[in-house]
């Protein structure tokens, strides 16, 4: 991981880093938001509105990818293996876990810890929506949006090509089959290819 990157604080105790590539994509999501997605969906808005809940949005997804990382960190911890920090980057977030799981199983259950805290996320998030549509398009929009963004994460992290949670799964149910992690790898990488 780029040791370009800041210390924000700790979250249960784990490290918590962004990269300076991050900013970048703050400042896209924050925009694109804010002069496309907003402003098409909702017209009549006025400019600071739209600005405002870009920015909010923003944080609110980054919030969610930091908590798809705390998933799969505080399952890690929840087995004994220590993490290092977590870092969000360009590309969204990684937990450092200091060691490889040892049993299928507990890689099965931290492979999947992200993928599903994304799918609780979008679910609360709809519900969001759902409950504030007639009180707060503001407060519905952001659910919505947020709710979306949860739901492909999740998913998207479940397609089985390893490096990604989906490949991990993969690779765990192969190891458990076969009991033999190196074949496991090879064959969830090459999936992931």
């Amino acid at each position: 991981m780029s040791r370009n990157r800041f210390r924000l604080g700790k979250v249960f105790g784990i490290p918590l880093y962004i990269d300076v590539s991050w900013l970048l994509i703050f400042i896209w999501v924050t925009w694109s938001l804010a002069r496309g997605y907003f402003p098409s969906q909702y017209p009549q808005w006025p400019t600071w509105l739209a600005w405002l809940l870009g920015i909010i949005t923003s944080l609110f997804f980054f919030g969610s990818v930091l908590l798809h990382e705390l998933g799969h960190s505080l399952v890690a911890r929840g087995q004994g293996t220590p993490v290092r920090d977590i870092t969000l980057f360009i590309f969204g977030g990684m937990a450092e876990i200091s060691e490889e799981p040892d049993t299928p199983g507990k890689e099965l259950v931290m492979a999947l810890a992200g993928p599903m805290a994304s799918l609780a996320l979008s679910a609360i998030f709809a519900a969001l929506f759902l409950v504030t549509r007639r009180i707060s398009q503001p407060i519905a929009a952001l659910g919505f949006y947020i709710g979306q963004a949860n739901l492909a994460l999740g998913l998207f992290n479940l397609i089985p090509g390893f490096p990604l949670d989906g490949g991990r799964v993969l690779r765990a149910i192969l190891w458990g089959v076969r009991k033999n992690l190196y074949w496991a790898t090879r064959w969830a990488s090459r999936v992931g290819q």
